[in-house]
């Protein structure tokens, strides 16, 4: 005979209470697990190129930079170029008075052809006379005497020949002209300005190409050499880089400032570089292609202090960590380090391509503690 047990209102409640409990803390635990994982941000590692620099600054100027003075002390009659203007090699950029000067040049010319007409004249006697001695009609004086003239008008023709060069030059130089295919850059005098010899006038630059001087000292100067790539940056131009390279490097060591002169010649052509622009040039000293690099906030560097046995010497010693993330956990790596550079550094241990390298919430994550990668 089946015996049937039937439970009272009061054990269902019991019952029912109990599972209850039961299934609120398994959900208790499940929330404490998820509550568990440290959000983070990774970087997947792959290989990249990384360069070491020397940091110089420096200002710019064009190849040529050249200001062009007076060589007459007279006025500014006129003035033809504005800063900016491009000009050619032998153009008039100004002009000054030379009225007197070109007197001198036309009464020089006078005298010139006058004399280049008696040295003419007195060739052609000499030609005939050496004809008649050659015949034996005229005697050796009449000979000797058409060869002095000759000689003497010669002379006579060099002499004001070298005069009107000088009057000439004299002349042209009234004319200030530029040197080489270029731009104005600056305009130092003004129309009817009582200039001396040598006061400047108009400063050219040319337009090929634009260089820079720095100076480098202590470890850097062995360092450098001559067609190293250079990275140029300037405050005026923000976000912005401009290729260059080592093109001369002094063979000595300035002995006053111990530093050493280099010459960095652009090579990206670019308008908005001015000459007197003050920037940046980061010259590449060493380049590593193929090699992991990582961003350098993902480093946990320490500092492990190691005493010398022999002297008791304290010896600290820069160690770098950081963690991958293996499994859905953090793992604590330490790493060789490479170059450093523009806030990415190179691994050349410790690290494998594909890794994945904890870069936001590396410093509040412990080794073995489960983490969640957030986008």
């Amino acid at each position: 005979m089946n015996k049937r047990v039937f439970l009272c209102p009061k054990n269902w409640i019991t019952i029912i209470s109990l599972l209850m409990f039961f299934f609120i803390g398994c959900s208790k635990k499940s929330d404490e697990n998820a509550e568990k994982k440290i959000p983070v941000k990774v970087f997947k590692v792959k290989s990249g190129s990384i360069s070491k620099y020397i940091r110089v600054t420096g200002s710019v100027t064009a190849e040529e930079d050249v200001i062009v003075y007076s060589k007459v002390a007279e006025r500014i009659e006129k003035i033809y170029v504005k800063p900016g203007q491009k000009v050619s090699k032998d153009q008039v950029l100004a002009a000054q008075r030379n009225e007197i000067l070109k007197q001198g040049l036309e009464i020089a010319n006078s005298m010139l052809k006058s004399a280049e007409a008696q040295a003419k004249l007195s060739a052609q006697d000499f030609e005939r006379m050496s004809k008649l001695f050659s015949e034996r009609a005229i005697s050796q004086q009449q000979f000797d005497q058409a060869k002095t003239a000759k000689e003497t008008t010669e002379h006579a023709f060099n002499q004001t020949k070298s005069g009107y060069e000088q009057a000439k030059e004299q002349y042209e130089n009234s004319f200030v002209k530029a040197p080489f295919d270029g731009i104005v850059a600056a305009v130092y005098a003004e129309e009817n300005q009582m200039l001396n010899m040598g006061q400047p006038v108009v400063q050219v630059l040319s337009l090929s190409k634009m260089k820079s001087k720095v100076n480098l000292t202590g470890e850097d100067i062995q360092n450098v050499k001559v067609g190293q790539k250079v990275l140029i940056k300037f405050p005026m131009i923000p976000g912005e880089e401009f290729n260059g390279k080592v093109e001369k490097i002094n063979a000595a060591v300035d002995q006053m400032s111990k530093s050493l002169e280099v010459e960095i010649f652009f090579l990206t052509k670019d308008s908005r570089i001015k000459s007197g622009m003050f920037g940046e040039f980061l010259i590449e000293t060493q380049n590593d292609a193929n090699s992991l690099v990582v961003p350098e906030d993902a480093l946990l560097p320490q500092t492990e202090v190691k005493i010398n046995r022999e002297t008791g010497l304290q010896n600290p010693v820069k160690k770098y960590f950081l963690f991958v993330v293996e499994k859905g956990t953090a793992k604590l790596k330490e790493v060789k380090t490479g170059i450093f550079n523009n806030g990415q550094v190179e691994i050349n241990n410790g690290l494998n391509s594909g890794d994945s390298v904890i870069i936001v919430g590396q410093n509040i994550v412990k080794e073995g503690q489960q983490i969640k990668v957030i986008e």
